[in-house]
């Protein structure tokens, strides 16, 4: 028997789950949030940390994520990422930031030796797409960033009308609806029988 190609929660390597019982283990959680004005790649340790050509910046301590929630519904789960305190440049900048509705949010999960080294590729932990933010400033500045899982969209209403823009807009070119205003007022007669 095979084994299945998609699988509902991530396995660890054979490598990553013989580290994981090791004392020396570091756990750590890597971040990649896809603004439109760039990608913002964070770590919850210190300094930097560079994985598949990427490089991650240490946040520490400022860093807080809402639990991870598996299902098994078919039903979209929440996740907040929050950063407390900050300084203020970052308060701007999350202010400034105005085109980060529904772009990609990615989480992965690696553990560190001793040497902060990756004992494994990292594997993903949670995907989805950003949702809200909300920017707090004041004596303890924070910015929490609300994700939601892809699943989201199954519950969005899907909004299309039997228009020449809307029918344009999917399929540039297609003339079908064209004439569908001028029919609107028509006066169409039937032979009477």
């Amino acid at each position: 028997m095979t084994e299945p190609a998609i699988r509902a929660t991530p396995r660890l390597t054979l490598q990553a789950a013989a580290a994981a019982t090791a004392p020396v283990i570091a756990p750590v959680v890597l971040c990649e949030l896809d603004f439109a004005t760039g990608p913002f790649r964070v770590w919850t340790g210190l300094g930097d940390i560079s994985w598949a050509g990427l490089i991650f910046s240490g946040i520490g301590d400022l860093g807080a994520m809402s639990e991870v929630e598996e299902t098994v519904e078919l039903r979209a789960v929440r996740l907040t990422l929050t950063l407390s305190p900050v300084p203020q440049e970052v308060i701007d900048i999350a202010l400034a930031e105005r085109s980060f509705r529904l772009r990609p949010a990615r989480l992965w999960l690696a553990l560190l030796d001793a040497g902060g080294a990756f004992v494994a590729d990292p594997f993903p932990l949670w995907a989805g797409l950003m949702d809200t933010m909300e920017v707090v400033d004041g004596p303890e500045p924070r910015v929490a960033l609300a994700c939601e899982s892809r699943l989201v969209d199954l519950e969005r209403a899907e909004v299309r009308r039997y228009t020449d823009p809307d029918q344009q807009a999917e399929y540039p070119g297609d003339r079908f609806f064209e004439y569908v205003p001028a029919l609107q007022e028509a006066e169409i007669r039937l032979p009477a029988r």
